[in-house]
């Protein structure tokens, strides 16, 4: 993790302590933070402060003091509205209650503010605050009862009036919640630790919208340990994931955060042990866009702690980490990642003289979203477009075809990269990677597509060859064709548009540029040649076959005259329309449940039910093998290794396995993650004894 800027706040300098309790940012990705600042004389205010994405200069601050004393913040969040609630604890009357305050935008003004006293002289703490869709307010901590410790959670209306309670009274007498996260579905899980005898357990509990109960769970490392979640989050399925500290069973505590599915049915976890002799104590969590996991806390012994924060993917394999050493004591309290996936980290730094909010902005892991295209026989100048890209990231592709130079930085989100193409790269798509000099990358295997471009002079002839997954591909363009102005043409791979005909592999895209119309419109037949393999066919006739373009009407309309090639598995023929694409087809039948393959060297022919409707019942359902998508033709008890992306080029699994006796494999349609495949398109690659080959196939759910 790279740090890209960081602020400290001190409320006088050389004067006061201030005290973090949390962070988080709005939608223009401004940074907002809150705790307490103490002036050494027994007045602790809360002290929330809002920065620019930069995080400087010249913060705005909010004060709130009741002259009581001690008074803490240790929530804060942002509601659709741009709206500020921060949540904490008040003291007056020498007891502390809830404390909730409301501020419009750029702490304008003091909006509203409730206290929830949950009885007189009893103790009770709010310690995280969130909000929903409709800007509802949650806030969760405990309450003292006058004989336990309880969970508890509210939840109030925009204008903080009060709509709904729930608390949580365990076993033990302490139940004590520490952070909430709220759901796409607008559900409230909050967590915190429970007691039972000396022992304290993990604890989390999911709410619906009115703080009905619905799921929890405990978790132990065993025996009289003092375990307890400080953090929760969901990531964009919902599952949710949970962090806090765990005893080792030798004489430290060490960080331990679980994913569940939304359910709270236990998925996966992952620990990090800094070593025996520190304690490794977490005190937030929080996704990214890409469903990473990024936790913060604390590591060190003593006085000699440090912040520390590690960043996992989905199935927690270890990113990247980062920790800060101010050079004396420093504590990470809270984290949130913004709209473009950097996190913020929150926590006190000692200066030498007093303690200050010190906040750190780290970058977003690389995501690539765009990826201009590669020539064929060229050396171009290469941008990609994404989140995450920072100065010295570097790109490479896989075809060993492409050869890269210097890669240059221009913020916020483009990397440029000069490629050069041999003669041999095939038309399609290659997979390209970028790495972060931190250690982290993203590879993409949709985006990047490799194109042939020739110019055609006015009047004159022009021949177009490369090399495509099923063959040699050939555009000749007639002398005449473009008589009066210069124009040209570029071809290129994309996935073929499912119809009636059906088209039989990939297709060609053919454009010419300037759009060639009126008196500048194709005078002559430009003749093209696409091939085709057997494994695409299976037992279709080759003589059905034909040459067809996609209309503007959005179907496949076969071209008169094409002309088979047999003992070459290939199809020639003539057209004048550009800009589309051009698909060998079958010839029109009745609907069926088949699908398409990529084709070639016996991977696979036949993917199917394509669409996969589960539950439909009829021919698109679960297959004879089961629930799920069968990958057929592989061969007889073959090795493969499979792929699956979605239209975005994010990995949704990926299998190195053997095929059955009758050459299938059968895909659950589960993700790497353990979820369920949503509806949506999906692309294939798939490599066995050949080349790899690639397909779709769509999920309607």
């Amino acid at each position: 993790m790279i740090v890209l800027s960081s602020a400290a706040y001190d409320a006088v300098p050389g004067t006061t302590n201030e005290t973090a309790g949390a962070v988080t940012t709005d939608a223009d990705e401004n940074v907002y933070v809150t705790g307490v600042s103490d002036n050494g004389a027994g007045v602790a205010d809360i002290h929330s402060v809002k920065y620019s994405k930069t995080l400087g200069p010249g913060p705005i601050a909010m004060v709130y003091s009741n002259a009581q004393g001690d008074n803490q913040a240790k929530g804060i969040t942002v509601d659709g509205l741009g709206n500020i609630i921060v949540a904490g604890r008040v003291t007056s009357l020498a007891q502390q209650d809830f404390f909730l305050i409301k501020y419009s935008p750029n702490f304008a003004a003091m909006l509203s503010s409730t206290v929830f006293d949950g009885g007189i002289l009893m103790y009770d703490e709010a310690d995280a605050v969130g909000v929903d869709s409709q800007n509802n307010i949650f806030v969760t901590g405990y309450s003292n009862d006058g004989t336990s410790t309880n969970f508890y959670t509210l939840k109030y209306g925009p204008d903080l009036g009060k709509l709904s309670t729930a608390a949580f009274d365990g076993s033990g007498n302490v139940d004590q919640a520490a952070a909430i996260a709220v759901d796409h579905s607008d559900n409230v899980i909050v967590a915190g630790f429970t007691r039972t005898g000396t022992n304290n357990d993990f604890f989390v509990r999911k709410y619906d919208n009115d703080l009905k109960p619905l799921y929890s769970d405990a978790f132990g490392s065993g025996g009289n340990n003092d375990d307890r979640a400080t953090g929760v989050a969901v990531d964009s399925a919902d599952n949710i994931i949970v962090t806090g500290r765990v005893f080792d069973g030798v004489g430290s505590f060490n960080y331990c955060t679980r994913k569940y599915d939304p359910f709270l049915n236990f998925i996966s976890s992952a620990v990090y042990d800094s070593g025996p002799a520190n304690n490794d104590i977490p005190t937030g969590v929080a996704t990214d866009s890409n469903d990473n996991i990024i936790v913060t806390g604390q590591s060190g012994s003593g006085l000699a702690v440090d912040y520390f924060t590690i960043k996992y993917d989905k199935n927690f394999a270890i990113l990247s980490s980062a920790a800060y050493n101010g050079g004396n004591s420093d504590t990470a309290v809270g984290i949130r990642t913004d709209v473009s996936d950097n996190a913020l980290v929150i926590g006190t730094s000692y200066n030498g003289t007093t303690f200050d909010y010190f906040t750190i902005k780290y970058n977003a892991s690389p995501k690539i979203t765009e990826v201009a295209p590669l020539y064929i026989g060229e050396t171009v100048n290469v941008a990609l477009k994404g989140n995450g890209f920072i100065s010295g990231s570097s790109v490479a592709f896989t075809d060993a075809g492409i050869s890269t130079g210097a890669v240059t930085f221009t913020p916020p989100n483009q990397l440029s990269v000069s490629a050069t193409l041999s003669p041999s790269v095939m038309l399609g798509v290659t997979t390209v990677t970028v790495f972060n000099i931190n250690g982290e990358s993203v590879t993409n295997f949709t985006l990047a597509s490799t194109r042939l471009k020739k110019t055609i002079s006015a009047g004159s002839s022009g021949v177009l060859t490369a090399q495509a997954r099923a063959g040699q591909v050939l555009v000749t363009v007639p002398a005449g064709t473009f008589p009066l102005f210069q124009e040209q043409v570029t071809i290129y791979a994309v996935p073929a548009v499912a119809g009636n005909p059906s088209p039989v592999g990939e297709a060609l895209r053919l454009e010419v540029s300037p759009a060639p119309v009126g008196v500048g419109a194709p005078q002559q037949d430009i003749e093209i040649t696409l091939h085709y393999s057997q494994a695409d066919l299976g037992d279709y006739p080759e003589d059905s076959l034909s040459l067809a373009y996609f209309s503007t009407g959005g179907v496949w309309v076969p071209l008169t005259g094409s002309t088979l090639d047999a003992a070459g598995n290939s199809i020639r023929g003539r057209s004048r329309f550009v800009n589309t694409e051009y698909a060998i087809v079958k010839a029109a039948q009745g609907s069926g449940g088949g699908g398409g393959g990529a084709g070639g060297s016996g991977i696979p022919a036949k993917v199917y039910p394509n669409p996969y409707r589960p539950g439909s019942g009829g021919s698109f359902d679960q297959s004879t093998l089961g629930e799920g998508i069968v990958f057929a033709q592989l061969g007889a008890n073959a090795a493969f290794t499979l792929t699956i992306v979605d239209v975005a080029g994010q990995l949704v699994y990926t299998k190195s396995g053997t095929a059955n006796a009758d050459g299938k494999y059968l895909w659950d349609v589960k993700t790497a993650s353990g979820g369920k495949a949503a509806s949506g398109v999906y692309l294939y690659f798939i490599k066995g004894s050949g080349d790899p080959k690639k397909g779709k196939f769509s999920i309607i759910r």
